[in-house]
């Protein structure tokens, strides 16, 4: 697993937005991107390993802390 502190500041905000709305435009541009380039920043980042990782990571930790399972 990659450390969440190697992802840069708005690759750690994308993460966080993305898992609001699993809208990767949208989430791009609440973490600070360009609206102009939303779109594909967010296919840019959302096919970095790291960023799946610490996605991965989070989406454990929500549901962990949800209680749900499959």
């Amino acid at each position: 697993m990659v450390s969440v502190a190697k992802l840069t500041e708005k690759q750690r905000r994308f993460v966080a937005e993305y898992l609001v709305d699993l809208n990767g435009t949208q989430a791009a541009i609440r973490a600070g991107y360009s609206a102009k380039t939303a779109q594909e920043q967010a296919s840019r980042l959302l096919s970095n390993v790291m960023v799946q990782e610490a996605l991965q990571k989070r989406q454990a930790q929500l549901c962990t802390k949800l209680e749900v399972t499959q």
